[in-house]
């Protein structure tokens, strides 16, 4: 059946408002970044509790330090220089992508590590959602290597990294490290769970004064905690395995 000039028109018209839509949201989404991306630590010690040489002082600041190491993934968030910019949505072997609404995404050649990365950004109803894949050298499918969202207004958020390099098998949709935080007022808590959940420990801190606490569990139970004011000095406590007190302490600076 022919199509009328009529509907031929409205046809045109629509095709046109659609492109200058996407447009629009082409260039809001290009503007979107992982908070975490925004700062070189994701946690800030007492400067005074950094310098410290007490053992407990330095076991707080040491988990601190892994919260940090986040950073290091976050600087595939970063684009560089002469990435390749589309629309052209990234669908991984190892995961399901999202796959609805706009997208922009980056691709670039890692020259040190020889991967091709891509990086996805695009927009969930109450989200922003950034993945990060990967092509190993020699492959040719991309791999989803990061997956993270955050809310809009940045009142919380999760970032998954799953084990495309083999660490725990052959399995690369597992989810090797788990990451989630939240901000409510002053406070930012932030968490990190491995992948068979038995290890997790959870931060929560005073962004402006950088007071805070360390919760550590093991297998669901609570194996230390640690806490220290604004001026570095703290306390803690250790559990048995069944979670009972067994030992508590302080320090100071």
């Amino acid at each position: 059946m022919k199509m009328t000039k009529f509907l031929l028109l409205a046809v045109a018209l629509f095709a046109f408002s659609c492109s200058d839509d996407d447009e629009k949201a082409s260039s809001s989404l290009e503007n979107q970044a992982l908070s975490l991306t925004e700062s070189n630590s994701v946690i800030v010690a007492p400067s005074a509790m950094q310098a410290s040489e007490d053992s407990y002082a330095q076991t707080a600041v040491s988990y601190i330090s892994m919260a940090n190491a986040m950073s290091g993934y976050l600087s595939y968030f970063k684009i560089p220089e002469g990435s390749v910019k589309s629309s052209n949505r990234i669908t991984a072997a190892n995961g399901r992508a999202q796959n609805t609404g706009d997208v922009v995404v980056y691709t670039w050649h890692d020259a040190n590590s020889g991967y091709s990365v891509g990086y996805q950004i695009s927009e969930a109803s109450e989200s922003y959602v950034f993945e990060i894949f990967i092509i190993l050298p020699g492959e040719t499918a991309w791999l989803k290597y990061f997956h993270a969202e955050e809310k809009k207004d940045r009142s919380e958020g999760f970032m998954n990294i799953y084990d495309i390099f083999g660490v725990e098998g052959d399995d690369t949709s597992v989810v090797w490290l788990a990451y989630s935080w939240g901000r409510s007022g002053d406070i930012f808590t932030f968490s990190v769970t491995d992948h068979s959940g038995d290890f997790n420990f959870k931060l929560a801190v005073n962004e402006k004064t950088k007071a805070g606490n360390i919760v550590y569990y093991f297998d669901s139970v609570k194996q230390f905690e640690m806490s220290w004011n604004s001026d570095g000095s703290g306390t803690w406590a250790y559990y048995d395995t069944e979670g009972n007190l067994e030992e508590e302490g302080s320090w100071d600076v």
